[in-house]
């Protein structure tokens, strides 16, 4: 384990009042970038508090009025020598207290080979406990190519549990996803195999297979997707395996108007005897 050198983990007020401080010959630039955030949740204001180029801190506030904004969360991180983030800090705005209470804790560990375990804590009564454990490894453009998870013990101890490998196209798109999981006889089982196909970000087909003998797999399922001329997804056909062949199973069709709201969605469930789709249900929104 690499000895942690922390570059700064500091309030954000503290940051933006400070000025440029001098330690001999350094000079450690301090800075800030401002944008606007869009989530699921909503629109926050996002502030990032740079040193040296480093993001030491990142607080994300809700605008209130024109100028204005009110505090909601915050994240602090730290860095070891060779400029890996190391330490993730969540803090939530409590109105009552005035001021940012901690709610999770995230550190990271790197080898020689660049994967990173991870050990997220959550904050009770001024303590950290542990709550969850994955090792990642990235290949050359980011991308994940195997994840580790692991289960407490004894409330101290992690003992791995899963393992996924992950392999992408050159569009970085998944195209295959192969989980095993750790067995009582310490031996990895497995447990579920998906195969993609894209067109460019489209995703056209999944296949999902199961395990079979002789550490070979089965293919489970199938789904096809079709999508219109802007993009969105107006059918989805679900396959199953059977006598060593693809039969329909449910299909599911999208209508979307002009500004690209879902309007209704049908299902249809295939008849065997007939041979031809059979409407199950309408959802209008």
């Amino acid at each position: 384990m690499k000895n942690f050198v922390f570059i700064i983990i500091i309030m954000a007020t503290m940051i933006a009042c400070a000025p440029p401080q001098e330690d001999g010959n350094a000079h450690h630039n301090l800075d800030t970038v401002t944008s606007v955030l869009k989530t699921d949740t909503g629109v926050f204001l996002k502030i990032s508090y740079l040193l040296d180029e480093f993001e030491t801190s990142m607080e994300l506030r809700r605008p209130r009025g024109e100028g204005e904004s009110e505090p909601f969360i915050r994240y602090a991180y730290g860095y070891d020598t060779t400029g890996h983030k190391i330490l993730s800090i969540c803090s939530a705005y409590n109105r009552q207290k005035d001021d940012y209470m901690h709610i999770t804790k995230e550190e990271l560990e790197y080898d020689d080979e660049g994967a990173t375990l991870s050990t997220v804590y959550v904050e009770r009564n001024g303590r950290w406990y542990p709550k969850e454990r994955n090792g990642r490894t990235l290949d050359a453009r980011g991308n994940v190519t195997a994840l580790e998870t692991y289960e407490l013990i004894g409330g101290s101890d992690w003992k791995i549990k899963t393992k996924t490998y992950y392999k992408y196209d050159n569009s970085n798109n998944v195209i295959e996803k192969t989980d095993f999981r750790y067995d009582e006889k310490g031996e990895w089982s497995p447990v579920e195999k998906v195969q993609r196909e894209y067109n460019k970000a489209k995703m056209l087909s999944e296949i999902i297979s199961g395990p079979a003998p002789n550490n070979q797999w089965s293919e489970k399922s199938k789904a096809e997707y079709e999508y219109d001329p802007s993009g969105q997804c107006t059918k989805q056909t679900s396959y199953i395996r059977k006598w060593n062949k693809w039969v329909n199973y449910v299909q599911t069709e999208y209508k979307f108007d002009g500004a690209g709201n879902m309007l209704e969605c049908n299902t249809y469930f295939w008849n065997e005897k007939t041979g031809r789709w059979v409407f199950q249900e309408k959802e209008e929104f």
